[in-house]
């Protein structure tokens, strides 16, 4: 008589799961998660006639805010 109720426990919690984990499927399908706003892009630098060497530039100023220097 116990194992029928046990059985009977089981089933639903798995008839639970399978709606949880369909239920998850479906919000992300949908594109319930809001999108990052999008970052605006640094001016590029416009280096000086004749130079060489290190510049700074909009991608190395993007390094540097992800590398937290």
């Amino acid at each position: 008589m116990s194992d029928k109720r046990t059985n009977e426990k089981r089933r639903e919690f798995l008839k639970g799961a399978l709606v949880g984990s369909g239920a998850a499927i479906a919000a992300i399908a949908s594109g319930g998660v809001a999108a990052a706003p999008e970052k605006k892009a640094a001016p590029a630098v416009e280096p000086k006639a004749g130079s060489q060497g290190y510049q700074e530039t909009a991608h190395v100023r993007e390094y540097y805010k992800t590398a937290q220097f």
